[in-house]
């Protein structure tokens, strides 16, 4: 079985790529087989974004936070996510609560 790693390496390759169908599916196989790995679920969010597909983004950045709630670039994928769909305060609200997790972990 692939590591953690080499799963990853790979899904950011083919979003390197802007292979986003095949990134996509490559992040679904890593969280799938690494559900615990927040990196996934927002990498699998970013690739969702740049097809356009923002619920789905939404629902795996959600995901990542769920798995770590203090993770500041989970809040900075889902404010974005928020921007892509329009929903201004839930962005600007999301993207405070990572500036004060950077800023909680910097103490």
């Amino acid at each position: 079985m692939p590591t953690r790693e080499e799963l990853y390496d790979a899904a950011l390759a083919h979003f390197a790529e802007n292979a986003l169908a095949a990134a996509v599916n490559a992040f679904k196989k890593l969280t799938e087989t690494y559900p615990d790995y927040t990196e996934g679920y927002i990498g699998l969010g970013h690739a969702y974004e740049r097809l356009g597909n923002y619920d789905e983004a939404l629902e795996a950045v959600q995901q990542a936070i769920e798995l770590d709630p203090r993770d500041p670039l989970a809040y900075t994928s889902l404010s974005i996510c928020y921007q892509r769909k329009g929903m201004i305060p839930e962005a600007e609200d999301a993207m405070a609560k990572s500036q004060q997790l950077q800023m909680e972990a910097s103490r």
